[in-house]
């Protein structure tokens, strides 16, 4: 049987347990946003890895048709925008191997390396979430996805990048 008391102090209780779990709640609310692809249409990219690029002074002056290779992919940044961290989604309905390197360009002609790796295995089922933090007071122009690899040459794969305040 509940006495004033025992119910007065559950009640208590799971007043401030609510509390304290709706601020912290709230204070992970995140409000993100698609950032535009740099070129193109839309804030995503769906692209299948090409060959290596030959370089233009090697074969370009016998004739031969000169390849340019797609591992680039740059995001605008708004110059207004004062995102806390930038986050790229890759998934491929292939899976496998890729060698990923991802930036942070600013304007002075710097880059901040956020991501490096060889081989990371994307598994179709479950995107790849990598997320960079800007310099502290200073904001990025763009954000950089560079993705290639011989194991992941025709491999199709799908890139977004979003900012998040």
């Amino acid at each position: 049987m509940f006495t004033k008391s025992k119910l007065f102090t559950r009640l208590t209780f799971l007043g401030i347990f609510v509390a304290v779990v709706g601020a912290n709640t709230s204070a992970r609310a995140e409000n993100c946003v698609p950032l535009p692809v740099v070129g193109g249409l839309g804030s995503s990219v769906t692209k299948k890895v090409s060959l290596p690029t030959i370089p233009a002074g090697a074969l370009g002056m016998l004739g031969i048709d000169l390849t340019h290779n797609n591992w680039n992919t740059d995001w605008a940044v708004s110059g207004t925008a004062h995102f806390r961290r930038y986050v790229v989604i890759v998934s491929s309905p292939d899976g496998g191997p890729f060698n990923i390197r991802m930036y942070l360009k600013y304007s002075n002609q710097t880059s901040s390396k956020f991501f490096d790796q060889k081989g990371v295995k994307i598994n179709p089922s479950q995107p790849l979430r990598l997320v960079g933090y800007p310099r502290p007071g200073n904001q990025p122009y763009q954000v950089n996805l560079f993705l290639n690899g011989m194991d992941s040459l025709s491999k199709t794969f799908k890139a977004q990048a979003i900012g998040c305040y």
